[in-house]
């Protein structure tokens, strides 16, 4: 009984948030006419009158919802994770993988793979984030609904980045492809040495992912050195801020500016992207420069009021990077 009035709790609360999605419309311009009189003769008083075009409206598709299941109960378990049951994690890791969560293979090992995939689903419920399966998750996956985008009516085929969250979710057609967790910046102060080959200038800074709508630009395949590491299969969408792969994606911030995501998905991430694809950045801080000293003596320079620009053109790798 205590769990089914949970389990209500959770669908009400999804329904409130998912109410909106399937009603997004754009109301299209109206063209509106000249309603001037044309000057009358002597003896004739004449006036014209001009149509208004209708107005237009598009009506952008709604979220593909999932329906409910029932999954394997695990109240004897107390908790899912490594080493439970196989047949039961293999029936969990099938149920994320339809939800888009990518919990690496369906083969019934609680891997680090499944681990980021609950630990996405735990972000967006505002459960602890450990990586377990427990009641709480049991019911959020089996009447799990997709909660309202950021951007609602933005582009069809976007990646938006919750930095409150830290969570991505990517969209195609303005369906979900993919929800994964990540790692943003994590506001610490460090400092690094730029360019990375003959370097000239010390900048230290705060560990920022800056809000904003950005593009992808560039994409490197493999592990790209910047100047603060490498990055595994980086696409670049704010001077040296990329969405990469690495091999510690902690369920908190923790980059220098960059989205982690975990290597499993980096792997194809790239592929289901594209350069010039939008990038919705929300809940993160404005860039913030500490100083800026030439390398090998002299007066150390002022602290700028912006990041310096450290990126070039759009067809060349980013001059640096933050991991």
């Amino acid at each position: 009984m205590v769990r089914k009035a949970f389990s209500l709790r959770i669908v009400a609360c999804l329904a409130i948030a998912t109410v909106a999605v399937g009603g997004a419309v754009i109301a299209g311009a109206t063209l509106r006419a000249n309603d001037k009189e044309k000057a009358a003769p002597t003896t004739t008083s004449t006036s014209t009158t001009t149509t208004v075009a209708p107005t237009t409206t598009t009506t952008l598709p709604g979220l593909i919802q999932p329906a409910a299941v029932m999954l394997p109960d695990i109240a004897y378990l107390t908790t899912l994770g490594p080493g439970s049951p196989a047949d039961i994690v293999a029936a969990y890791q099938q149920r994320l993988t339809d939800l888009k969560f990518d919990p690496g293979p369906v083969d019934g090992s609680y891997s680090q793979d499944t681990i980021y995939a609950v630990q996405a689903l735990q972000k967006m419920y505002g459960l602890e984030r450990s990586g377990r399966i427990g009641t709480s998750e049991e019911v959020a996956l089996e009447t799990f609904q997709y909660p309202l985008p950021l951007h609602p009516t933005a582009e069809a085929n976007r990646t938006e980045i919750d930095v409150t969250k830290q969570i991505i979710t990517l969209y195609e057609n303005y369906q979900v492809r993919l929800i994964t967790t990540t790692s943003t910046a994590s506001g610490e102060n460090y400092c690094y040495n730029t360019p990375r080959l003959n370097p000239t200038q010390r900048i230290c800074e705060v560990a920022t992912t800056p809000s904003g709508r950005f593009t992808y630009y560039f994409f490197y395949k493999g592990t790209h050195q910047g100047v603060l590491g490498g990055l595994y299969n980086p696409f670049y969408f704010n001077k040296g801020i990329a969405v990469h792969g690495y091999d510690s994606v902690p369920a908190t911030p923790a980059s220098h500016g960059c989205t982690r995501i975990p290597m499993h998905i980096a792997e194809y991430f790239y592929t289901l992207v594209r350069q010039g694809d939008p990038v919705y950045v929300d809940g993160g801080q404005d860039a913030q420069i500490l100083s800026s000293s030439p390398i090998g003596g002299g007066s150390p320079a002022p602290a700028p009021t912006s990041p310096p620009e450290t990126s070039p053109p759009e067809t060349s790798p980013p001059v640096t990077s933050a991991t």
